[in-house]
């Protein structure tokens, strides 16, 4: 089957999470994505996990760098900046995410690049913005988290503010990149029109709570986390994790007298508004607890969900492995990479019937593929060597 992106060329000038997640994105669904790295690979894959690498390599990076093909530059030099436009002349789209500034001093910025190829999408993904008054500022997920108000409103009322589990801010601008990418593409099939797109962390971390941002500012309400852990500042109970015999499990939206009934617990049928449960989520979480923590996860799962309570289990990562909705979504894959082995790692999590996503190669190394993209652009065997003993492409 054909591919969405099938000729689409990509010259990714990003590292860390925010541009490679997005970039991998493109490349899953056809893509040639040229990763253009500095001499030795990008900083993202030597990020310890746990304070160690699986073998050599960071599990974050292979995570997020398949589909892509690696060429190692020094951007520095002369040499490099000229090798890195001509990546740019055949491309369709320059993703890069440096702080503002950077591609100016590698002589690859907007205007720089367009003078080559004045059809080029450029999209640039920064911590703040382009310009104003945090644009030299480091962005990074845990700073955006805080920024935003999210990790002020994370976890239990004591609690001091809690970050979450996962890089959201990060995962969240990817996906910006990777539509407003696709928006841009669109815009350019119908008119031939390149354009710039901006992304930045401070926009995305805002985005994604626009629900609890629109509350928060448009309500006459002071919203302050449970005491015993509802799970969302704005909801009301049962929304959280409760304690059972043998582990945890969530619960959602039901209304209490469902719950009153289900469970045989009928002081929760007198909450009957949404007002009453929210101003007694923390009371009502307690007469919840008490019961649950009396029974099997199993045993409580299957008495909720046979009356269509919102529930469910609440897994570490062995559990979800074998999880048997993950193992029918096939979800989970296997690569194969040259130096380290066998790695499992997430599959594609979106089906389209006429031009699905495939895996076709495994995250490269540094430089991998320098060679096949320099032939490509037409340098012969004599230039390629020349380059590589003067320490302007790696790899070769």
């Amino acid at each position: 089957m054909n591919r969405a992106l099938d000729g689409v060329t990509i010259a990714d000038f990003t590292q860390m999470m925010q541009g490679p997640w997005a970039t991998q994105k493109l490349g899953d669904m056809g893509a040639d994505v040229i990763k253009v790295e500095r001499l030795g690979g990008e900083w993202e894959r030597t990020l310890e996990a746990g304070g160690r690498l699986l073998d050599d390599v960071s599990p974050f990076f292979l995570a997020m760098n398949r589909n892509k093909r690696s060429i190692t530059l020094d951007l520095k030099s002369d040499d490099g900046r000229e090798v890195a436009l001509d990546i740019a002349r055949e491309a369709d789209v320059l993703i890069e995410n440096f702080r503002p500034g950077v591609m100016e001093t590698f002589g690859l910025s907007y205007e720089d690049v367009t003078t080559v190829n004045p059809e080029l999408i450029y999209v640039s993904a920064t911590g703040f913005g382009s310009d104003g008054p945090y644009a030299e500022r480091p962005g990074q997920d845990l700073l955006l988290q805080s920024m935003s108000g999210l990790a002020r409103y994370t976890g239990r009322k004591d609690d001091p503010p809690t970050p979450v589990g996962t890089a959201v801010v990060d995962e969240h601008a990817a996906m910006l990149i990777a539509l407003h990418t696709m928006f841009a593409l669109f815009h350019k099939e119908r008119t031939g029109e390149g354009q710039r797109v901006e992304v930045n962390l401070l926009n995305a971390a805002l985005d994604f709570q626009c629900q609890e941002l629109t509350a928060a500012l448009n309500m006459d309400v002071e919203f302050e986390r449970s005491e015993e852990g509802i799970a969302q500042a704005w909801l009301g109970a049962p929304y959280g994790i409760y304690e059972t015999a043998d582990g945890h499990v969530a619960i959602a939206m039901a209304p209490m007298p469902l719950l009153a009934e289900t469970l045989d617990l009928p002081e929760l049928a007198t909450y009957t508004t949404a007002e009453e449960t929210y101003e007694s989520r923390d009371e009502i979480k307690r007469i919840l607890e008490a019961y649950t923590r009396e029974q099997a996860s199993e045993d409580l799962l299957e008495t909720l969900l046979a009356e269509d309570v919102w529930a469910a289990e609440v897994n570490d990562f062995q559990d979800v492995a074998a999880d048997p909705q993950v193992e029918h979504n096939e979800m989970l894959i296997e690569l194969d990479h040259p130096t380290e082995g066998t790695f499992t790692t997430a599959g594609i999590p979106v089906e389209m019937s006429e031009t699905p996503g495939d895996v076709r190669s495994p995250p490269p190394r540094p430089g991998e593929q320098s060679e096949a993209v320099l032939t490509e652009l037409g340098y012969d065997a004599a230039e390629r060597e020349r380059l590589a003993k003067e320490g302007i492409v790696g790899g070769l």
